[in-house]
């Protein structure tokens, strides 16, 4: 028996295989891109808001006069 140094093939080896191929191929590839980079709807978003903070205190701190 000159193949002592496989194993038999059965399903969990089989299966190991398979994960280890998995994970080599998955070291292997790119990150993927930052998708924050590609949707500068947030910066508006932002501008907006912070307008209607500013406009809620104004409108908050205005006061009730009394004549």
């Amino acid at each position: 028996m000159s193949d002592q140094d496989e194993l038999p093939s059965n399903e969990i080896v089989v299966a190991a295989k398979d994960a280890q191929a998995r994970r080599t191929a998955a070291q292997a590839k790119p990150p993927a891109e930052d998708r924050s980079r590609h949707w500068p709807m947030t910066a508006i978003g932002v501008g907006i808001g912070s307008a209607a903070l500013a406009a809620a205190l104004l409108y908050a701190n205005r006061g009730n006069k009394k004549p």
